[in-house]
């Protein structure tokens, strides 16, 4: 075959395989993220070798059933659960985790840390204390800055760890542990360094 037409071949190959590499870069809240997205949409969008629909753990020691992207690449590994399972339809959330690549709404990604965080909210916000199964978890309503009201109706959730040496808290960071609320602007959590280690989109409209 010449040269030449070998090069159209592979050209026309690239064209008609699955969108993987680009559209694995961002994750905002339309299109194959939007609210009204499906199991089946993403699979024809990133091959069916690379969508899987099968059973997870979740907080509390608590289990669902959930569509995963690209399972064996932790980086560019994505979780969904959907409103309507018959039809895995309507998802109720977009979920990455460390050492995750992809890249929210606003630039929001993992390892974000929490000053930046509240730059990008616009506000002081509110997250749980250290040291629990919810611990560093932090989740925006409309009331709570831009993070609860990005566009595609949206909102963002996340989980921080702090990154200081000398964890775990303890001595004069004791108080930031435990199943009550912390405020971004906190002097001793800001000494602690948090990073976004989890980051959600969700729907709430699919909740």
């Amino acid at each position: 075959m010449p040269r030449w037409t070998k090069y159209l071949v592979a050209f026309a190959l690239a064209l008609v395989a699955p969108a993987v590499a680009c559209a694995a870069d961002t994750l905002d809240c339309s299109g194959l993220f939007g609210r009204d997205t499906s199991h089946a949409a993403l699979a024809k969008a990133f091959g069916n070798e690379n969508v899987v629909y099968k059973a997870i753990d979740r907080p509390q020691g608590s289990t669902g059933r959930a569509t995963i992207l690209f399972e064996n690449n932790p980086e560019r590994m994505l979780i969904v659960e959907w409103r309507d399972e018959a039809t895995r339809s309507r998802p109720i959330y977009f979920g990455v985790n460390n050492p995750s690549r992809w890249i929210g709404p606003l630039g929001v990604k993992i390892g974000t840390g929490i000053e930046e965080a509240e730059k990008l909210n616009g506000k002081v916000f509110r997250l749980n204390g250290f040291g629990w199964d919810l611990g560093g978890n932090a989740q925006f309503d409309r009331k709570d800055g831009k993070f609860g009201n990005l566009p595609g109706g949206c909102q963002f959730g996340f989980t921080f760890e702090p990154t200081a040496e000398g964890l775990p808290l303890g001595g004069k960071y004791r108080s930031l542990n435990g199943n009550h609320d912390l405020f971004s602007n906190n002097k001793l959590l800001r000494e602690v360094k948090p990073v976004i280690v989890e980051m959600l989109i969700i729907y709430p409209e699919n909740h």
